[in-house]
C-alpha cells in the first residue's frame, strides 16, 4: 500500500508542482494586484466636474416627447458638454444646455478616457490576453488603442456596439503577468472557451487536492516510523520537501480545495433546505423588489429639491443621478473614485444627507415577513463574526443588523450612509467556509488586524512556494531516474 501511495503522489506531483508553484508565487502578487478592467472609476478619474450653470430638470422633460418614459437619469459631463443621461442599459444622451441628441462617438469615448495622444490603432480579428473572454468574440472585430503617455495605456473598444471592453496601463499589465493570468490561469486559448477553462481548473485543484493529502499521509508515516525525527532522511531535497510539508501540508490542501470550491457549485447535500414551505419566505416582489434594491421606476415630480442646490452644497461633483430607495427620492452625488454622497430630495430648502432609519428598515422587514416569523433590529458601530472587512473604509459603520428567527438564521445589514445591504444564511455561511475563509482567509480575527492577515498571508504563500519548489526537484530527478533506467534497460535487451 505504502509503494502505491508513494507513486501515486510522485505521479501527481510531476504533473501539478509546476501549477501549484504558479498558482502560490502569483498569490502572493495577487494579495494586492488583481487582473486589470475598465473600470468606472477610471473613466472618472478624467471627468470634469458639472459646471455651476445648469438649467432646471423641468427644462428637460419639457423637451422630452410626451410619450418619452424616464426609468433613469443622471447628469455627467461628456468632455465639455454637460449632458443627461437618460436610461439604464440602453441609455440616450441629451445635451444640457441645448436639449438635443448628443452621440457618444468613438473619438470623445476615447477622449474620455485617455486624454493622451493616439500612437497606434489595432484591429483586432480575435481576442487577446487583455480581453480573453469568450464573450467578447460578438463584438469583433476590436480597436485597440496604443497611447503616447508615460503610463503607456491601451484601450480597447468594441467596432459593434462601441462599448470599452478593457482599458489597462503597463504597470497593470505587468503586475497582471505576475499575478492574475497564471493564479486564475486567464491564458487566452484556454480563457476563451469558458467550460473548457472551468472544467480545466476545477480538475487540477481537485487532482492537487489528492496529491497533498496523499504526501501528508506519507509524511505522518515517515514520522512514526522515525520515531519523530525533524530531519529522517539521508539527502537534502527529501528533508526540506516533508518538514514543508508538514508545516503548510494543511495549507496546501485547504487552498487547492478553496480554489476549486471557487469555480463550482456547493455540493447539494451541503445545502440547508428549509424543513417546512412555511418557513422558506421570499422577499416579496421578486429580486427587484429585495431590500436595498432601488425602484425601477422613476417620478421626478417627488424630486422637491432642485438638483442644482445639491451641487452648489458639494463643489466638484462629477455625476448626480436620480435615485430613489423604496420610493423615497434621493440624488447620488459622485465627487470622486469611491466617493459619494446621497443628498435628500424630498425637502425643497434643505440640503441634508440621505440616511436608511430604523423605521424604514423595519417597514422593509414588515414587507417581507409580516407577523409570520420574529425579527430583531439594532444599530451597531462594531465589526460581528458575519458583518466584517480587510480593507475598511469610514462608511462602513454603523449598520443596522436584522436577526430573523427562521429555518436558516437569516441576517440583515442594512449600511444606513451607503444603503448598501449584506444578506447572509447558512448557506451563504457555507459558501464562505468553502471558499473566502479557506481560501483568503476571512477570519475577523485577522481582518480587524491587517498588518496580522498580511503576516501570516504571506508566510503561507511563501511556504506554499517553497513546498513547491521542492516538489519540481523531486519530481525532476524522479524521472530522470526513469528515464536513465529505462535506457539501460533497453541497452542490456540489445545486448
Amino acid at each position: 500500500m505504502y509503494k502505491i501511495l508513494s507513486f501515486l503522489h510522485k505521479l501527481t506531483g510531476c504533473l501539478l508542482c509546476g501549477l501549484f508553484f504558479m498558482w502560490f508565487a502569483s498569490g502572493i502578487v495577487m494579495i494586492y494586484h488583481s487582473f486589470p478592467r475598465a473600470s468606472a472609476d477610471k473613466q472618472l478619474e478624467l471627468q470634469q466636474t458639472l459646471p455651476a450653470e445648469l438649467p432646471p430638470v423641468e427644462a428637460l422633460t419639457a423637451a422630452l416627447p410626451d410619450s418619452a418614459a424616464v426609468p433613469a437619469l443622471s447628469l455627467q459631463m461628456l468632455l465639455d458638454e454637460p449632458v443627461f443621461r437618460i436610461g439604464a442599459r440602453e441609455t440616450s444622451l441629451v445635451s444640457a444646455r441645448t436639449f438635443t441628441p448628443v452621440e457618444e462617438t468613438r473619438e470623445t469615448t476615447i477622449r474620455t478616457w485617455c486624454d493622451a495622444p493616439v500612437a497606434r490603432i489595432d484591429t483586432l480579428n480575435k481576442l487577446d490576453q487583455w480581453i480573453p473572454f469568450g464573450r467578447n468574440r460578438e463584438e469583433l472585430p476590436i480597436y485597440k488603442y496604443h497611447f503616447a503617455d508615460p503610463e503607456r495605456h491601451q484601450l480597447y473598444l468594441s467596432s459593434k456596439s462601441g462599448r470599452v471592453l478593457q482599458f489597462t496601463s503597463h504597470k497593470e499589465r505587468v503586475w497582471a503577468w505576475f499575478g492574475a493570468i497564471p493564479h486564475w490561469v486567464y491564458f487566452t486559448r484556454l480563457r476563451q472557451e469558458q467550460q473548457l477553462w472551468l472544467n480545466s481548473v476545477k480538475w487540477a485543484a481537485g487532482i492537487g487536492c489528492i496529491m497533498v493529502i496523499l504526501g501528508f499521509v506519507l509524511a505522518i508515516r515517515v514520522a512514526i516510523k522515525s520515531k519523530k525525527k525533524v530531519a529522517p532522511y539521508k539527502k537534502r531535497w527529501y528533508n526540506w520537501h516533508y518538514i514543508l510539508g508538514f508545516v503548510f501540508g494543511i495549507f496546501a490542501i485547504t487552498f487547492a480545495f478553496s480554489g476549486m470550491m471557487s469555480l463550482a457549485d456547493m455540493p447539494e447535500f451541503l445545502k440547508k433546505a428549509p424543513r417546512d414551505k412555511s418557513e422558506q419566505v421570499q422577499p416579496r416582489g421578486g429580486r427587484r423588489g429585495g431590500p436595498g434594491r432601488p425602484d425601477a421606476r422613476l417620478d421626478l415630480d417627488r424630486y422637491t429639491l432642485d438638483y442644482r442646490q445639491a451641487l452648489a452644497a458639494y463643489p466638484g461633483t462629477k455625476t448626480i443621478a436620480w435615485s430613489s430607495y423604496k420610493g423615497e427620492p434621493y440624488y447620488t452625488l459622485t465627487l470622486a473614485p469611491k466617493q459619494q454622497v446621497l443628498v435628500d430630495a424630498r425637502e425643497n430648502s434643505l440640503v441634508k444627507t440621505f440616511v436608511l432609519t430604523e423605521e424604514m428598515v423595519r417597514r422593509e422587514m414588515q414587507r417581507q415577513y409580516g407577523d409570520s416569523i420574529p425579527y430583531t433590529v439594532e444599530k451597531i458601530d462594531k465589526f460581528d463574526r458575519e458583518y466584517h472587512f480587510r480593507k475598511v473604509t469610514d462608511d462602513m459603520l454603523p449598520v443596522y443588523r436584522v436577526i430573523v428567527d427562521d429555518y436558516m438564521h437569516t441576517r440583515y445589514y442594512y449600511n444606513p450612509a451607503t444603503l448598501a445591504i449584506r444578506r447572509i444564511d447558512d448557506d451563504t455561511r457555507t459558501r464562505n467556509w468553502l471558499y473566502h475563509k479557506l481560501h483568503t482567509l476571512d477570519f475577523k480575527f485577522l481582518t480587524d488586524r491587517p498588518w496580522l492577515w498580511n503576516i501570516v498571508m504571506y508566510t503561507l504563500m511563501i511556504g506554499g512556494t517553497a513546498l513547491s519548489v521542492t516538489g519540481i526537484v523531486l519530481s525532476v530527478r524522479w524521472l530522470a531516474r526513469g528515464i536513465r533506467r529505462l535506457f539501460r534497460k533497453k541497452r542490456h535487451i540489445q545486448r
